[in-house]
Parts: structure tokens; C-alpha cells; sequence
């Protein structure tokens, strides 16, 4: 006597998963949802705060305290770039850092992600020379 396996019964086309059970409409729905996912992820990791692209590594981060900073950006958009204090373009002398409020007289430069601060410091003008 001789032993027959049987084979199973699989559906034509070789399976494929989940995936292929679906209807054209569905796959269209998941396939739009996974974007819209992966949309939001990536827009939401911009900027991330520990990349080297992030907010942070673009600060001044060599400031410290006794440095002087130039604005090379405008008043409303300022751009602080550490230089020299005998330098004639020096603009501030870096008084305090990551203060919630500077003392009177003082300019507060700060940078922020979104609505939060991720780096501030307190500036008072140089004497014009």
C-alpha cells in the first residue's frame, strides 16, 4: 500500500497575507492612512533637538557667559554669531544664560522650536567705540 500526502488547500495565487484578501478600495484606504502616518512623523521629527540639522546645534553654542555676540540677522529675525569683544561689530556681551527674565536694561535673545524655548541667554549693548 502506498501512502498519498495530501496537499492543503491554498487559494490560487500563492497567499500573500492579509494584503491581497483585501478590496482595491481598502488597500487604497490603508495605503493612504500609512502616508498620512508617515507624514506626520516626519513632521513632527524636523527639527529634532538632538540631530545635527537641529535648532540647537545652530544656536551659539560656543557662548558663554563674557562673550561678545554681532546680529547679522534683523531685529525681528536675529541671527547671534560669537565674536571677538575688541572687535568693533561686537553688538552684546553675553551677561547671563538660559534666564527665564533678564535684569533691567538687558536684551533677552531666545530661540525657540514650535512655541518653546530651547536656548536664551541675556545681552547687554556694548559701548560704541
Amino acid at each position: 500500500m502506498s501512502q498519498q500526502r495530501r496537499r492543503p488547500n491554498l487559494p490560487q495565487g500563492g497567499g500573500g497575507g492579509a494584503f491581497n484578501g483585501l478590496s482595491p478600495l481598502m488597500k487604497v484606504a490603508v495605503l493612504v492612512i500609512a502616508a498620512v502616518i508617515a507624514g506626520v512623523w516626519m513632521y513632527t521629527s524636523r527639527g529634532n533637538t538632538t540631530g545635527p540639522d537641529s535648532e540647537t546645534a545652530k544656536q551659539p553654542a560656543s557662548a558663554q557667559v563674557g562673550d561678545c555676540v554681532q546680529n547679522k540677522g534683523s531685529e525681528g529675525s536675529p541671527d547671534m554669531e560669537v565674536i571677538d569683544c575688541g572687535d568693533a561689530k561686537a553688538e552684546y556681551k553675553v551677561a547671563s544664560m538660559h534666564e527665564t527674565e533678564c535684569e533691567p536694561g538687558q536684551s533677552r535673545y531666545e530661540q525657540t522650536r514650535r512655541g518653546r524655548v530651547q536656548f536664551s541667554m541675556c545681552l547687554t549693548e556694548v559701548a560704541a567705540k
